[in-house]
């Protein structure tokens, strides 16, 4: 399989709405930035990485197959994606008044703790699955 150019650009161009859409990525990158400063935001910003290839490489390798195999699958995923972004919004508007400092697990110092929390803000993102899928 070869890739053109304007396959590349298509791709870009897709991750790069996937980028500039708000979700859980930006939320962790703004409170680790605030409370850290840009020394503290990098190792996130590695996490998030680390999570997007482990993202892509799921979706290549396993999805395509689940699909191949059983024809309901997008069906129930849609599914699974509404009830996931329904719970998402109860939740956000319930803890609408919190400040960020009350849940320091974004925030907590150290590049490992930083990686870790990019890691989890991506790998918990279904916004980047379903992109990849």
């Amino acid at each position: 399989m070869t890739l053109s150019l304007a396959d590349l650009a298509l791709y870009a161009g897709a991750l790069f709405i996937l980028f500039i859409t708000p979700g859980p990525v930006w939320l962790a990158m703004l409170a680790r930035t605030l409370s850290g400063g840009t020394r503290a935001a990098v190792p996130l910003a590695l996490g998030v990485v680390a999570g997007d290839v482990m993202w892509s490489l799921l979706a290549v390798l396993g999805v395509s197959w689940v699909v191949s195999v059983f024809g309901g699958v997008m069906a129930a995923l849609k599914l699974v994606a509404v009830v996931l972004f329904a719970g998402m919004g109860v939740l956000l508007i319930r803890h609408a008044g919190r400040t960020i400092a009350a849940d320091s697990r974004l925030t907590r110092p150290g590049a490992w703790a930083g990686f870790m929390a990019g890691l989890a803000a991506i790998l918990g993102n279904p916004k980047a699955i379903l992109f990849y899928i």
